[in-house]
């Protein structure tokens, strides 16, 4: 099986292309964002401007890296067809739009999310929840492309590990995104001040936080192919599959779990292993 590799050639589709250029794009953008942290002393709400920005470039680069790595693993139909083409452009879009705002604002000491202060700050925050639909979604697409591959190049249990892991991390991520945007805040049960926050994440210790179940679900698109590869080469072949389908389902209950426990105002289990 050929190396699992990011990269850019000149035999590269233009999907694959698109997704390892906003990854490698999002890793320089993070660097560049850590010397502004560092040189730049203005805070939103205690919290550096740009936190927001390293958190969003870095998900991105991880995102955007785990898409070029399936792609260029589809047969040469599914990976240059009109499909896949449409929802790489369709990514880079969302994604120079999301982006873009959340750094203008973060430059001029604004809030990108949750910023209700202009009608226009109200417009742009809907705009950019439908960048993040098809953000997200085109996961659920690429997964989509990968269960109807009959000639996808990889192991049968990763095959399986991907399309579970990218179509479940779709759902549940859009589950969870749409809950936090319902509410106009990730907190239930009051906004906790400094020092009831978790480093570097920002959750909450203190009150229920749907950015933990939210950040589950988002990489759940990672953990289950990291699992299924890790299946493919160290389990008996009648132990792979099954074992891939337990870590899928037992993530998603992770998720759902979290999600409920944040939803009655309560600190996430494995959070209050930092209190104690």
């Amino acid at each position: 099986m050929r190396a699992l590799t990011l990269r850019v050639g000149i035999h590269d589709t233009l999907p694959e292309r698109i997704y390892a250029a906003i990854a490698i794009t999002m890793v320089a953008a993070f660097g560049v964002t850590l010397g502004l942290w560092a040189l730049d002393t203005r805070t939103i709400g205690g919290i550096s401007v740009w936190a927001k920005p390293l958190k969003f470039e870095l998900a991105l680069a991880v995102h955007a890296g785990t898409l070029a790595l399936v792609v260029g693993r589809l047969g040469p139909r599914l990976r240059s067809g009109p499909v896949m083409q449409a929802v790489a452009l369709a990514f880079l879009v969302a994604c120079t739009l999301e982006m873009g705002w959340i750094i203008a604002q973060a430059a001029q000491g604004q809030h990108s999310h949750f910023n209700d202060s202009t009608a226009f700050h109200r417009a742009m925050f809907s705009v950019m929840a439908f960048c993040a639909v098809i953000i997200t979604g085109a996961a659920g697409a690429v997964a989509v492309a990968v269960g109807r591959d009959s000639g996808f190049r990889a192991p049968e249990p990763l095959k399986v590990g991907i399309v579970l892991g990218l179509l479940g991390g779709t759902v549940l991520t859009l589950v969870t995104a749409f809950a936090i945007g319902a509410r106009g805040s990730p907190y239930v049960g009051g906004v906790p001040d400094l020092s009831a926050r978790m480093a570097p994440t920002g959750w909450s210790l203190s009150s229920g936080d749907l950015r933990v179940a939210h950040f589950l679900a988002t990489h759940m698109m990672q953990a289950v192919p990291v699992a299924a590869l890790l299946a493919a080469y160290a389990l008996p072949d009648r132990a792979q599959r099954p074992l891939v389908i337990g870590v899928a389902a037992l993530w998603a209950l992770w998720v759902l779990i979290a999600f409920r426990t944040a939803l009655t105002g309560e600190v996430a289990l494995f959070l209050e292993m930092v209190l104690l």
